[in-house]
């Protein structure tokens, strides 16, 4: 079957597409190459757009297709809040889903474990730089404040999918390792307003020298609040509760006071904000499938704009509240 198309960085430049062309090329690659995750093929076909390679992956009939990603929620805020899973469907595709040949299963299930593995082992790596973060500010602080806050990390992070590939950073220019570093301060109510601020200014000196620094280049973003605050925003209420709510929920206890730590993970259960989360979660599963269906679907001539931002989000990232 011989398409056209429209490429999805010139929206007004036809682009052929010959779906049985790029199935025999895939077969030949994986034949040769063994097992390739999505990216890899991208890399090995750089003429075929992104999205039609996912196509033809994804209809295919003879393919092994294996995804191996840990599925976490997210809001869109430029798309009216809507929900969505992380990895995006994209993201999926190029660094999380595995594809083979029939007779390389043994070969898909080995790679599988390897491609795992070294995301798990980045994502420790950054997980200690969060922690030798958070150990320059205990001393600062001594061990006394220390017992009255805790930190945690959320995002990629906490389901082991970073990566370590060098992107530029949005604010300054810089370039970056890979996935962010975030972390969040939840100070008990007794500690002196000056701490907070002292607080804040120490990690934006840490935050910059993580970022600058040749030896480390760490996008880190962090945000410092009350527990009180954090208590009052599992009310669910509106975007910035419902971002600060799922942070909690996905959290991974990085350092300070483990106490103060379980009873912000205590009143989650007790306000039921942990259930409103799962819900979401639910309804972006299954605006998933039917995002993933509307794209298969998808005529390669009459793939709009609006059908094509199903592949990916809209904001790849969105600030703490």
């Amino acid at each position: 079957m011989r398409i056209v198309r429209f490429c999805q960085n010139g929206p007004n430049v036809p682009v052929t597409i010959n779906f049985e062309e790029i199935d025999d090329r895939i077969a030949r690659i994986l034949e040769e190459k063994g097992p390739r995750i999505g990216k890899e093929l991208s890399f090995d076909m750089p003429d075929v757009p992104v999205l039609a390679l996912w196509q033809a992956c994804n209809r295919s009939r003879s393919l092994l297709i294996s995804h191996f990603a840990s599925y976490y929620l997210r809001f869109d805020i430029t798309r009216e809040d809507q929900v969505r899973l992380s990895p995006s469907i994209l993201r999926d595709f190029l660094s999380f889903t595995l594809f083979g040949l029939p007779g390389q299963r043994y070969q898909m299930i080995e790679r599988q474990g390897s491609l795992s593995n070294m995301h798990r082992e980045i994502s420790r790596e950054k997980i200690g730089v969060a922690q030798d973060v958070m150990k320059q500010l205990f001393v600062s602080l001594g061990r006394e404040v220390r017992s009255q806050l805790c930190a945690f990390i959320a995002g990629d992070l906490s389901y082991f999918l970073a990566h370590n590939e060098m992107r530029e950073h949005s604010a300054s220019g810089e370039m970056v390792r890979g996935s962010d570093i975030d972390i969040i301060i939840i100070l008990s109510e007794s500690l002196p307003d000056d701490i907070q601020g002292r607080i804040d200014g120490e990690m934006m000196a840490l935050k910059n020298f993580y970022l600058r620094h040749p030896k480390h280049r760490h996008e880190i973003d962090f945000i410092c609040k009350r527990k009180s605050v954090m208590e009052r925003q599992f009310q669910y209420s509106d975007i910035h509760d419902k971002i600060a709510s799922k942070i909690a929920y996905e959290s991974m206890f990085l350092g300070g006071s483990l106490t103060l730590y379980m009873e912000v993970r205590d009143a989650m259960t007790r306000t039921g904000v942990d259930q409103l989360i799962e819900a979401d979660f639910a309804h972006a599963l299954k605006d998933r499938k039917h995002a993933m269906k509307a794209l298969l679907d998808a005529p390669g001539d009459a793939i709009d704009a609006e059908t094509r931002s199903l592949f990916y989000f809209s904001q790849e990232r969105v600030e703490f509240s």
